[in-house]
């Protein structure tokens, strides 16, 4: 199957490349398929690869999840964890490590990162070497039935460990629990490693080291840049619809909406070209905070404009725009994003440095 994808797909422009990734995401939004067929056609076209190689450059990866994003954000979710899986294991991972995630990758294995607890945390009970035995359960495990290895997030008495597991036994996962409004193809169920084996990534810590650790939610952000995109081009095909009879507000919302989405994208160009550059520090790490931040209000003001503009099509099931409109509300709310605010401030508060010039480009 994948061999022949390889074959057949590969010859997909971009452009084409997103547009069928688009047009399958209402079915599998309904639950009538898995995002199996889209994972596969980014593997094949060498989408993927790209965007996980070292050599990458923060720009152009901030590009291709934004247009990912556009295309389909439950598929954007699945894209970025694969794209984190692959940065751990190069982080931290051993050169033969490397060498397997880069042949299993290469073979159109799916990787995701799970690091959200179920109610018996993810634990090492056991460890021969670097074969470590896990017991506990993991939630919001996203991409179950479509992601076969996970980096996975283990408790030991010397502090978070980092796990390579198989994860595509489907006795062990749990998507009835995935009951909600947005990402719903995102399938992020519960995962049980009772008695699972994995191999030990790198050593206690390394998961929290930055600036990979929160310095790395601009690939989130990215995403999200691409979901209000999405939503200003619904914007501007309605207003344009309307031809010369648009009236000055409706035009005013197709003005507000798009500069909105561009200011977004280059927020976060410039925090993904910090925390990427070599000497990144907390500095870089708050900026890409921030710019989350700044994210989500365009997001927000957004959504706003287009409910104003589109009127019910933003609210009616079946268009595209209420779909993007439900997995954008959704996926903005993230883990903890009071304490992320308040690390920025911090990091604000305990430097002398003016915070028009705190971010400057070196």
């Amino acid at each position: 199957m994948r061999l022949a994808l390889a074959n057949t797909e590969s010859a997909l422009t971009e452009t084409q490349l997103f547009a069928r990734i688009a047009s399958n995401a209402a079915d599998a939004d309904a639950g009538r398929r898995d995002l199996a067929p889209d994972m596969a056609l980014l593997s094949a076209s060498g989408e993927l690869s790209r965007l996980c190689h070292p050599d990458i450059g923060p720009k152009e990866a901030v590009t291709l999840l934004r247009r990912i994003g556009r295309a389909n954000l439950s598929v954007g979710r699945l894209t970025e964890g694969h794209m984190n899986a692959v940065r751990l294991i190069t982080l931290y991972g051993s050169p033969d490590q490397r060498r397997l995630c880069k042949a299993e990758a290469a073979a159109g294995a799916i990787f995701g990162v799970w690091g959200a607890d179920g109610p018996t945390p993810v634990r090492v009970v056991g460890a021969v070497g670097e074969r470590f035995r896990l017991a506990g359960s993991k939630r919001f495990a996203s991409g179950l039935g479509v992601v076969s290895r996970a980096v996975v997030t283990a408790g030991t008495p010397k502090g978070t460990q980092l796990v390579f597991a198989h994860v595509d036994e489907n006795a062990r996962a749990d998507e009835s629990g995935w009951d909600t409004s947005g990402m719903r193809a995102t399938a992020s169920g519960t995962y049980d490693f009772e008695g699972v084996q994995a191999i030990g990534i790198g050593k206690p810590g390394d998961y929290e080291r930055e600036p990979h650790f929160q310095g790395g939610v601009w690939r989130y952000a990215a995403l999200h840049v691409g979901g209000l995109e999405a939503l200003a081009e619904a914007v501007r095909k309605g207003v344009a619809s309307f031809g010369d009879s648009a009236g000055e507000a409706q035009l005013h919302r197709v003005a507000r909406i798009a500069s909105l989405a561009h200011g977004a994208r280059l927020i976060i160009e410039d925090a993904a070209a910090q925390v990427e550059a070599a000497g990144a520090d907390h500095v870089a790490v708050a900026l890409s905070l921030a710019a989350r931040e700044a994210v989500e209000d365009a997001c927000l003001n957004g959504m706003a404009i287009a409910d104003r503009a589109l009127g019910t099509r933003s609210f009616s099931t079946g268009q595209a725009v209420e779909r993007i409109r439900r997995d954008l509300s959704f996926f903005l709310r993230q883990a903890d994003l009071d304490g992320k605010l308040q690390q920025v401030a911090r990091t604000l508060c305990r430097m002398d440095t003016p915070v028009g010039e705190f971010w400057d480009a070196t």
